[in-house]
């Protein structure tokens, strides 16, 4: 989401003199090498096409969420005070399976710091913080507004500094999430309640986007650099490692393009901006899902599409997998299908002295697969019309470039986008590699048909013995009676 920002403010507003971009350092990089190494990725080509000097309003700033004043030195700091006039606040912990002390830490603490610095910018015209539809999991319709959380987050701030030991977590975790799933969704519910109290002093807005998918069109259709969500369910399907998931094919799924996203986030910026002071702080939630009419099973049938015909590398096995909302069957599934073939692999490199890696995917993908159970086996009704009004002052040019629905809404074209863009951007397959992993596939489906075909045949055989071995028994059990009988 931050590099698309990123990307769209460069390409589309020339009037944006400087950006200042806070980041960690990250695998002994530092955020100005880390921004170097952001601009090589492919989203940036059309903009450095366009503009070859981009970057230069880029300013790479040290900080961090999780430590007092942002991690941040004194005259960076000063400097942000001076010159911001926009904030976007996309920091979050994004692991739904963090436990509670990390999701407070950084979704909560970490977005009162960015309040505090905000309160102090000398010149702040709008702050637009990013939060998610999910955070709100106990009404029927999503509304447009703030709804308050059963805990004070203040008062879970206070709770958490004085948490050190991960067995305490659990028990108090379970009793302050209540209806929510994890921490993550809790905490962001939290971070919205801190946001509506600086209103008065901060020109503040909430933007919710649902769940986030591949680039619909701008720069280009099909950017991805996460294996997050629905698109990382169908890429270990594709790679034979996922064969059963919890879901519930006619639930409406809430799902946004992060190009759609961005462009509410940058709208909700600018309407903010041109307010006066208001009452309730502005909400937008953000969401494709009712416009594409959009179940899981929908996704799931046309995923399993696009990759018959854009395979990835096939990797354990043939892809395939069903879904279910029987909990049973679902495990059994799993047991059979994905735990004792990933034992059987990694006994085979144990013995050959390789390193064993399988079960690791496997519990990966359960934990992945078992947080995502709480949004695939319901349904989501999100209210977007706040969204939408934010066209309603802008010139038809305008609403081209920030465009908030889907262009085209053709399934299929917008599948195979997403499939192809996770394909070449995350798992790093050329599309030069499209024939190869084709004939691969075709490889695997034989020795699938052929595999399965020899189970049939055994399985049968076994029928048959154990048939005449049952009438053998019950042959010998009858003269048996009769001779004791006589």
């Amino acid at each position: 989401m931050g590099k698309v920002l990123l990307e769209k403010l460069l390409r589309c507003c020339p009037g944006v003199k400087a950006i200042y971009v806070m980041a960690r350092s990250k695998r002994a990089m530092c955020p100005t090498t880390r921004m170097q190494e952001i601009s090589k990725l492919p989203l940036f080509e059309p903009l450095l096409i366009q503009d070859p000097n981009a970057f230069s309003k880029v300013i790479p700033i040290t900080g961090d969420l999780t430590k007092n004043n942002l991690g941040m030195r004194w005259e960076c700091r000063d400097d942000v005070i001076d010159q911001v006039q926009i904030v976007f606040n996309l920091g979050a912990s994004l692991r739904l399976d963090a436990d509670l002390k990390d999701h407070v830490s950084a979704n909560l603490m970490g977005t009162k710091r960015v309040l505090e610095l905000a309160q102090n910018m000398k010149n702040l015209e709008s702050f637009v913080h990013v939060s998610t539809v999910f955070c709100q999991c106990e009404p029927p319709v999503v509304e447009e507004k703030i709804f308050q959380p059963r805990v004070n987050p203040h008062a879970v701030i206070d709770l958490t500094e004085w948490l050190s030991q991960k067995e305490n977590h659990r028990e108090i975790t379970e009793k302050l999430l209540g209806d929510h799933p994890n921490c993550y969704t809790f905490t962001k519910q939290l971070a919205e309640t801190l946001v509506d109290e600086y209103k008065t002093s901060i020109p503040v807005s909430i933007v919710r986007p649902a769940i986030v998918t591949p680039s619909h069109h701008d720069p280009f259709p099909g950017w991805v650099d996460s294996l997050n969500g629905p698109i990382g369910v169908l890429v270990a399907g594709g790679k034979g490692v996922l064969r059963s998931m919890m879901c519930g094919n006619d639930n409406k799924s809430q799902m946004v393009p992060c190009d759609v996203a961005i462009n509410a986030i940058i709208l909700a910026a600018w309407k903010r901006s041109a307010a006066g002071p208001i009452k309730e702080t502005p909400v937008y939630n953000v969401s494709s899902g009712d416009e594409l009419q959009l179940t899981w099973g929908i996704i799931m049938d046309k995923g399993k599409e696009a990759l018959a015909k854009y395979p990835v590398d096939p990797g354990l096995w043939y892809p395939g997998g069903t879904t279910t909302t029987n909990k049973f069957a679902h495990e059994t599934k799993v047991f059979f299908l994905q735990i004792i073939p990933a034992l059987f692999i990694d006994m085979l490199l144990f013995i050959f002295g390789q390193k064993t890696f399988m079960m690791r995917v496997q519990n990966k993908i359960r934990n992945g697969c078992e947080v995502l159970k709480y949004f695939t086996m319901r349904t989501w009704n999100v209210n977007i019309d706040k969204t939408l009004s934010l066209h309603d002052r802008l010139s038809k040019e305008e609403q081209e470039m920030f465009f908030l629905a889907n262009i085209d809404t053709n399934m299929e074209e917008m599948m195979k986008h997403a499939i192809l863009g996770t394909k070449v951007y995350c798992l790093k397959e050329p599309l030069d590699t499209l024939p190869s992993a084709r004939k691969k596939l075709i490889a695997y489906w034989i020795v699938d048909k052929l595999f399965k075909g020899f189970l049939i045949y055994q399985s049968g055989i076994l029928l048959i013995n154990l048939y005449f071995w049952i009438l053998q028994f019950d042959t010998e059990t009858f003269n048996l009676s009769t001779v004791t009988h006589k």
